[in-house]
């Protein structure tokens, strides 16, 4: 059976996340903007059914408007609420909270507080991974993989994450950039660079200002850690 032709075009970003969706599982995208995540999923058979939750009714009216588009209005199901509150731990498998900040990623998990370990989250922060790493760390959620897409000039992580209930470390570098070493591809390389660089430009903020210089230091020692994981060095 082939694809239907009025299924929305995914950019690099939500492909990715796409592709990480276990096939044959309910999905749930928390922050579902116009709802090409969760219509594309349910339209290619990848899930048999979906949620679409926002928090606002005109991202939500999209999500309906792209799910009655699809053709798959009647297996995918939009909820009016915040984060996961209009969902039962019972109703998915796969959650997806995307697009948004990693503190806001973390608010949604922590007030949840699912603990099924057969729940599986694809978390994709736009800005404080690191925060959400941290958290994720401290809180009980083991982070399994990790991915990078690059799309529109911007690299974006995609973070597999379990609840196993057992807090783990968490160092400067692992916030910096988790798992992504481990991913063996040049999207990858591109996200580690850019966060060492992140880091190498508050150093050179810091060395301009008086009594930091130790700080500075450290950020250096860091970004030099950061692109060690991919075998490169500062310059």
């Amino acid at each position: 059976m082939g694809q239907n032709s009025d299924l929305p075009a995914l950019d690099g970003r939500l492909a990715l996340i796409a592709r990480l969706v276990r096939p044959g599982s309910v999905v749930a995208d928390i922050g579902s903007d116009h709802g090409y995540l969760v219509a594309w999923l349910v339209g290619t058979n990848t899930c048999p059914r979906g949620y679409a939750c926002d928090i606002n009714r005109q991202p939500l009216e999209h999500s309906r408007a792209t799910a009655e588009r699809c053709g798959v209005a009647g297996r995918v199901t939009a909820l009016l609420g915040g984060g996961l509150s209009r969902l039962r731990e019972a109703d998915v498998d796969d959650i997806v909270i995307a697009g948004m900040g990693g503190d806001l990623i973390a608010q949604i998990l922590g007030d949840a507080d699912w603990q099924g370990p057969d729940k599986r989250y694809l978390l994709q922060p736009m800005t404080r991974a690191d925060e959400l790493r941290r958290w994720l760390c401290a809180n009980g959620y083991r982070i399994e993989a990790e991915h990078a897409a690059c799309a529109r000039r911007f690299c974006y992580a995609v973070l597999t994450v379990r609840r196993t209930g057992e807090a783990t470390p968490c160092d400067d570098c692992y916030a910096a950039v988790g798992r992504m070493p481990e991913c063996d591809c040049e999207d990858a390389r591109i996200y580690i660079r850019h966060q060492a660089g992140v880091i190498l430009k508050k150093a050179s903020g810091l060395e301009c200002s008086r009594g930091r210089a130790a700080e500075a230091v450290r950020c250096r020692a860091l970004a030099a850690r950061i692109l060690a994981t991919i075998g490169e060095e500062t310059t």
